[in-house]
């Protein structure tokens, strides 16, 4: 007759995770820091780091191509706002699509390195993306995306500072940064900020993004602002925004594209009053070439987290904190040590002309847009005015 005592079953797992919860929970509401230097319990981690958050920037390659392509600047505006339309599902819904859950990334070590091309879509040239950790307090990832052939950069970098609200059960989260894009074939640049979101659906441990507040996407001549809203207690819908183009020397609206992100929105445009359809997230998104593991360097996500990654994905939720602790205790040894650790693609520049200009354009609120006044710049930054 076996002996049945040391097996764990689905039922006690899940009572384990339960209680593994709602001890988190609990230290949650009583919490009153960033909870970003919180440790969360593995079974709510996403196996995959952060800095990989940048591959949605090229979810749609030849979105960010065809910014470039018109010989009118007030239709590069638009390209701009439909391409940053087309990154906000795979940065913050197609996790829960995937898991049912949104779950919690790994935080980028200092000097950790995600590197990642896309191959030509629709002839818009190949697409290469570089980020890195610049920071690990606060926790701040820097990006350069670039289309040689299409004549277009993206730079830039995201940090977020987090709280729990114990009343409303939920995480707001400000996301620190910006990005600008620039062009090889036009003078202007256009200066994106980003918006704040919430965490939503904790006590019922499916938690979920959704957005809120304003974005804006400013060039010399042009302004976009787009307002973020979810469902409330009686009206709205999830993922709703509304993005409005005007001239910066007038109030008059020029285009206005409204939908969800998450689906489908319209354009509408007011100098002739026809609407067209905007953006479809059921467009095929193009999927990131990466190294294989073995090739890349041990500072690169993937291989620098690929043995947490695989406890994760087997279940085995142990291992993964061992290994997960031991590769961040490391981290806090070579600080304690005093090794510094050099920077591969990035330079902080403290007083960034093109951000500081752009930034005295914007109209809307400025308060918690950003805690630093500089840029994280690609080291070799192309298209540079």
């Amino acid at each position: 007759m076996s002996n049945n005592n040391n097996v764990t079953t689905d039922n006690d797992s899940d009572g384990a995770k339960k209680s593994e919860l709602s001890g988190f929970l609990k230290t949650l509401s009583t919490f009153t820091g960033d909870i970003y230097s919180l440790t969360c319990p593995s079974f709510l981690l996403s196996g995959v780091s952060t800095l990989e958050y940048g591959q949605y920037w090229a979810d749609y390659p030849e979105l960010f191509a065809d910014i470039a392509k018109p010989n009118i600047e007030i239709d590069r505006a638009v390209n701009v706002l439909r391409w940053f339309v087309s990154t906000l599902y795979g940065s913050f819904a197609s996790r829960k699509d995937k898991e049912k859950i949104e779950k919690k990334p790994f935080n980028p070590i200092l000097g950790e390195q995600f590197i990642a091309r896309w191959k030509d879509v629709n002839d818009c040239g190949e697409t290469v993306l570089l980020s890195e950790q610049v920071s690990h307090h606060p926790p701040v990832s820097a990006i350069y995306l670039e289309n040689q052939k299409a004549g277009i950069s993206a730079n830039g970098h995201t940090g977020q500072k987090s709280q729990f609200k114990a009343t409303a059960a939920r995480i707001d989260v400000i996301q620190l940064g910006h990005i600008i894009v620039r062009l090889r074939d036009y003078p202007e640049q256009y200066l994106i900020t980003l918006p704040s979101l919430q965490i939503l659906g904790l006590w019922k441990g499916a938690p979920y993004v959704e957005l809120s507040g304003t974005s804006y996407i400013q060039s010399q001549n042009y302004n976009t602002k787009i307002e973020f809203s979810g469902k409330g207690w009686l009206s709205g819908e999830k993922h709703s925004f509304t993005g409005v183009i005007r001239s910066n020397d007038s109030t008059d609206p020029l285009f206005t594209a409204t939908g969800v992100w998450d689906g489908k929105s319209t354009l509408v445009n007011h100098l002739d009053g026809k609407k067209i359809p905007f953006f479809n997230v059921a467009n095929p998104r193009a999927e990131p070439i990466v190294a294989p593991e073995d090739e890349q360097d041990p500072i690169e996500s993937r291989r620098l987290w690929r043995y947490v990654a695989k406890a994760i994905n087997e279940g085995d939720f142990a291992t993964a904190s061992q290994l997960k602790a031991e590769i961040e205790q490391r981290q806090r040894d070579k600080v304690k040590n005093g090794e510094k650790t050099t920077l591969r693609f990035f330079d902080w520049v403290e007083n960034d002309p093109v951000k500081n200009s752009l930034e005295e354009l914007i109209s809307g609120p400025r308060d918690d847009r950003y805690v630093q006044t500089g840029s994280w710049v690609y080291k070799s930054l192309s298209f540079a005015k």
